[in-house]
């Protein structure tokens, strides 16, 4: 059986809509506020606008960086030095990691390969190793030694690679045999032995007729031979 249908009195037909009365609310509420919710709604937009912008820009600059650096790094690979160290020179102006660090490498590689190792070490010197770690800083660090070691600065080049050998990278050749020279150069007759010997223990497939020869003449001069390092 169909319940009866429930009658509409002139009451309740007097009574306000709550939909309407809730969209008259939100009206005056509008029309009170609508100056500050303008200024809201402009800002949220500018706001938004200026995200948007500040990554279109960014990306835009790090393309550009990313397409000097190929550029570079072909003319550098063409061996032509001059070349190369103006286009590294001027990526390093821009900053943008990680061709910051990279550009400060090749510029001092450059350098080196044109026989300015001073404005090489000049290059490195303020940031090798203090702002970059692990592969990039112990490479810094190699070429800074090298470079100092060009110059005749023994002292310093012995100091740039053992702070080398303290990190981790594929340079601890490079690295155990510019600090064996520098000892050589620096009449420190024993610590180029040690060197050598560590050389030798840690890279034995390394061993050659020259190092082997060297060793043996450097523990001659030292009067009595050195136990190899632990």
């Amino acid at each position: 059986m169909a319940a009866p249908r429930q009658r509409i009195s002139r009451k309740d037909i007097r009574k306000p809509d709550r939909f309407m009365v809730l969209m008259g609310r939100c009206l005056d509420l509008l029309k009170a506020y609508r100056n500050p919710l303008i200024g809201i709604g402009v800002a949220v937009v500018v706001a938004a606008g200026g995200v948007v912008g500040w990554q279109y820009y960014r990306g835009h600059q790090q393309d550009l960086a990313s397409q000097a650096y190929n550029k570079a790094l072909r003319e550098y690979q063409e061996a032509r030095y001059q070349a190369a160290l103006e286009s590294f020179e001027s990526l390093r102006t821009r900053g943008e990691a990680p061709y910051d660090a990279l550009a400060d490498l090749y510029v001092a590689n450059s350098y080196i390969a044109l026989d300015q190792p001073a404005k090489a070490v000049e290059t490195l010197g303020a940031t090798a190793g203090k702002e970059h770690d692990g592969f990039v800083g112990q490479v810094m660090l190699v070429t800074l030694g090298l470079a100092q070691e060009m110059t005749g600065a023994c002292d310093e080049a012995v100091q740039s690679l053992d702070r080398a050998l303290e990190r981790q990278g594929p340079l601890r050749q490079e690295a155990m045999l510019g600090k064996a020279r520098c000892s050589v150069r620096l009449g420190k007759t024993r610590d180029a032995v040690e060197s050598y010997k560590a050389y030798l223990k840690e890279f034995p497939e390394g061993e050659t007729v020259e190092i082997a020869l060297r060793l043996q003449q450097l523990e001659a001069e030292s009067g009595t031979p050195v136990k190899a390092t632990p």
